[in-house]
């Protein structure tokens, strides 16, 4: 017994065989390149507006911690003495801090490294400062204003500092803080 396919068709006996011509090579390259350049587009696209740029992130981080009236401090208004012991716990060894009177200071992270976040009294205004180690590069110094604030990143050594207060006092709250 043979079997038969009812829905094959294949040239019937005595019929000429169907030939096609073959695809020009150049089409099947433009096709190839077009793809290729549409999925490497798409992917830059994507990782540009899913992943946000990092070479701002301490200065916004402080910028918003500024901003945060109602601070859980990890230290209430501690000491000199109180505040370097916690800042070499926080961010290792000789982390640069001025000496200036504290309210308060709170570990915080960012990009998954540990900061020290202190806001400092001077003069009339208050400052917030953050220190914590500077990932594999250390910015050069920068300022941004923002409203009646302004925010100043600055490298010192192996630490990368920002500091944010009143834009009318930068010249005074920046050389208290060691940005100058």
């Amino acid at each position: 017994m043979k079997l038969v396919e009812a829905e094959s068709e294949g040239p019937v006996e005595g019929d000429d065989a169907l030939i096609t011509p073959p695809r020009p090579p150049h089409r099947r390259v433009s096709v190839s390149l077009v793809f290729t350049l549409s999925v490497l587009i798409g992917l830059v696209t994507t990782i540009y507006v899913v992943f946000p740029a990092r070479r701002n992130v301490l200065a916004t981080e402080a910028l918003a911690r500024h901003r945060d009236a109602q601070q859980a401090w990890d230290l209430q208004a501690p000491t000199a003495t109180e505040l370097r012991a916690w800042t070499i716990g926080v961010v290792g060894k000789d982390p640069p801090l001025p000496n200036l009177p504290a309210i308060g200071a709170r570990r915080i992270d960012i990009l998954e490294d540990h900061a020290a976040l202190i806001r400092f009294t001077v003069g009339t205004d208050e400052v917030t400062y953050v220190v914590g180690h500077a990932a594999r590069i250390s910015p050069e110094h920068a300022e941004h204003a923002d409203g009646d604030l302004r925010v100043v990143v600055w490298p010192h050594g192996p630490f990368v500092c920002a500091g944010v207060g009143p834009g009318a006092s930068v010249a005074t709250w920046l050389a208290a803080l060691g940005g100058s």
